[in-house]
């Protein structure tokens, strides 16, 4: 027999069993609901489960009716889903982990003189003394083992030289401090394997049509830039146009206790009385700093769009350890790669912007798994690990740097070196078409 409820809120309140189903009759609509215990569906959305059957079988669990103690033991859960377009749908993996982008820094080394005569260059490693590299060479061998003493004579213990497919490497064995730009050479060139494997990235397009930090969580950055702050979010010279980094409200509003009023343009283009900006305004102006999807960046930057074809590319790529071995150099895109069988990949900037700009969890007022949104609901629901919308995270684009760092206090896309550790968190596409029949 179907028990009766006055209405939604009634039937929503009630307690339900964690075992079956509970299926209700509201009176003041005549309808029939049902309260859902791991109910299966094959038109996912954003926030539903995706799990293996017995069969290895992809199946979904719709969002908030997920009950570990009556979840069939042979299945497994992988993930949520953060992304549907059309029969396509995205899972972010439930597991994600803090790792370097990669254990080492290797530079491919060009530049040297192959005529048997003497030859000078200086190399400046990792913010060290600038010291003098001398050698006499024909070959790559012979520059490689004039290299290989200079490292030795001078006592330099966490650098080592190798030729690899042809090229001469010189590499820090132990990256983990943030010294990318203080390693510099005069008579040799240093690439860095990041150079070598992806195009330098000009800043991203943002929706006004401007290139610079873009906003990568509106709400997140309101909250924050709400405040009166300094640096880069308060000018100290006059804007006449839109600002490299997004500017805090009471600079925008030129009432900022730190500097004097600079941001009249701003007020003249986003206000409808400059003299009495209102808040609403400055927030119009934060919405139009957001990343842009259809163009993501300057000039070109279709490759940054698909960070399943980044994976393919960069999951290969070796270097050599200093025993001898080869080992897999993008760490973290190896990690992501084997998600879901081998199916996973490492998430560009736009597909992870699709995915978590959207996110609530870490907002004022939402810093319970039961007020969070769907994405982290079902993470929480499954054991896996929640997202804050302010959670670092590693993403395939690079400006100086290989990273992209979400968040922090602020909430926008800042470039972080790679030695540093942030989270990875691994992706992978499921064709509906493919799974439904």
């Amino acid at each position: 027999m179907i028990k009766t409820y006055p209405d939604q809120a009634a039937f929503d309140a009630a307690g339900k069993s964690k075992m079956e189903s509970t299926v209700g009759l509201l009176e003041n609509t005549g309808k029939v609901v049902l309260n859902g215990v791991n109910v299966i569906t094959d038109q996912p959305k954003v926030g539903d489960i995706a799990c293996y059957d017995e069969n290895r079988k992809i199946v979904f669990i719709q969002c908030d009716t997920y009950q570990g103690g009556t979840f069939p033991s042979a299945w497994e859960t992988l993930g949520v889903v953060v992304i549907r377009k059309g029969n396509k749908v995205t899972v972010l993996s439930k597991a994600n982990k803090n790792l370097k982008i990669m254990e080492v820094l290797p530079y491919v080394v060009s530049g040297y003189q192959l005529d048997g005569s003497e030859h000078t260059a200086t190399l400046k490693l990792h913010g060290s003394e600038t010291k003098t590299l001398t050698y006499t060479a024909s070959t790559d061998e012979e520059f490689l083992s004039d290299l290989k003493n200079f490292l030795t004579t001078n006592g330099v213990s966490d650098w080592s030289a190798y030729l690899m497919d042809g090229k001469v490497i010189l590499q820090q064995d132990n990256y983990a401090s943030p010294y990318l730009k203080q390693t510099t050479a005069e008579g040799l060139a240093l690439t860095t394997m990041l150079d070598v494997h992806l195009e330098s990235e000009a800043n991203p397009r943002r929706r006004c049509g401007s290139n610079g930090w873009a906003v990568y969580h509106a709400a997140r950055l309101k909250e924050v830039y709400i405040k009166d702050l300094t640096g880069t979010a308060n000018p100290t010279t006059d804007v006449t146009s839109i600002p490299l980094y997004p500017v805090c409200w009471p600079a925008f509003a030129g009432t900022s206790q730190y500097n004097e009023d600079h941001c009249l343009w701003l007020r003249q283009r986003y206000c409808a009385d400059p003299a009495h900006p209102t808040v609403e305004e400055w927030e119009a102006y934060v919405d139009d700093m957001v990343l842009d999807i259809p163009t993501m960046v300057s000039t070109g930057g279709v490759e940054y769009r698909s960070g399943k074809e980044k994976t393919e590319q960069l999951k290969g790529i070796e270097y050599q350890a200093t025993d001898g071995s080869r080992k897999k150099l993008f760490t973290g895109v190896v990690y992501c790669s084997e998600f879901m069988d081998g199916k996973g990949y490492f998430p560009s900037i736009a597909e992870q912007f699709e995915a978590f700009s959207t996110l609530t969890y870490g907002l004022a007022g939402v810093n319970t798994i039961d007020k969070a949104d769907p994405i982290n609901r079902s993470l929480h629901a499954i054991g896996g690990q929640t997202i804050y919308c302010y959670t670092s995270r590693w993403m395939l684009s690079k400006t100086n740097s290989f990273s992209i760092r979400n968040g922090g206090s602020s909430g926008f896309i800042d470039s972080y070196p790679t030695g540093m550790t942030f989270r990875c968190v691994p992706f992978a596409d499921i064709d509906l078409s493919e799974i439904n029949g």
